[in-house]
Order: C-alpha cells, then sequence, then structure tokens
C-alpha cells in the first residue's frame, strides 16, 4: 500500500452536479484517507472500492464499519468522520468527492 493522503472538503471544492465533475483516480495497491469538515459525498464511477468508516466525532454511526462500493454507487461521509477508500481488483478506482449539500 503507498502512503495516504488526507483531504478535506476546503482542498477539494464542491461539485455544483456530481454526474459532470472530473472523476479523481486511486491506483491498485494505494489508499486514501478522508476527512471532510462538512457533509460530502463519495461516489465511485468506475472500479469497485472499499471504504472503512469510522463511528465519527460523538459515537456510534449507523453508517459505520466496511462497506464495498460498485460503480454508481455513492456514500454520504458527516463531518468529522473518517473514511480510508482503497479500489478493489487489478482496475483503478475512479470516484467523485463533491458537497453532500
Amino acid at each position: 500500500m503507498t502512503a495516504s493522503h488526507v483531504l478535506n472538503s476546503q482542498q477539494w471544492g464542491a461539485c455544483a452536479d456530481a454526474a459532470g465533475a472530473d472523476p479523481y483516480r486511486l491506483a491498485t495497491g494505494a489508499a486514501r484517507s478522508l476527512r471532510p469538515t462538512t457533509a460530502m459525498r463519495l461516489r465511485v464511477v468506475c472500479g469497485q472500492a472499499s471504504v472503512t468508516v469510522d463511528d465519527g466525532p460523538h459515537g456510534w454511526r449507523e453508517d459505520s464499519g466496511d462497506l464495498l462500493l460498485q460503480a454508481g454507487q455513492s456514500l454520504r461521509i458527516a463531518p468529522g468522520q473518517h473514511a480510508v477508500l482503497e479500489p478493489l481488483g487489478q482496475q483503478a478506482l475512479q470516484y467523485q468527492w463533491c458537497s453532500a449539500g
């Protein structure tokens, strides 16, 4: 696994239309750490993703744990939650990270 990068909503601007936003790419064997300061949406454009989401700063959350996302699926990440994103299989992952607002 390569080094993780911490990304937040201030580093990446909000997308007005997530369907039209250019996807980000994550190579196989890499991982990305996501820590939003505002509600964000992670959407898989191409490939499959393993996403581990913590409980957030206020304890237990129903949407925490290990999740598998396929192309076309999305996940809302709450402010203060920490998610780790990794591609599954031999294909690089393409995804969008946009405001959930």
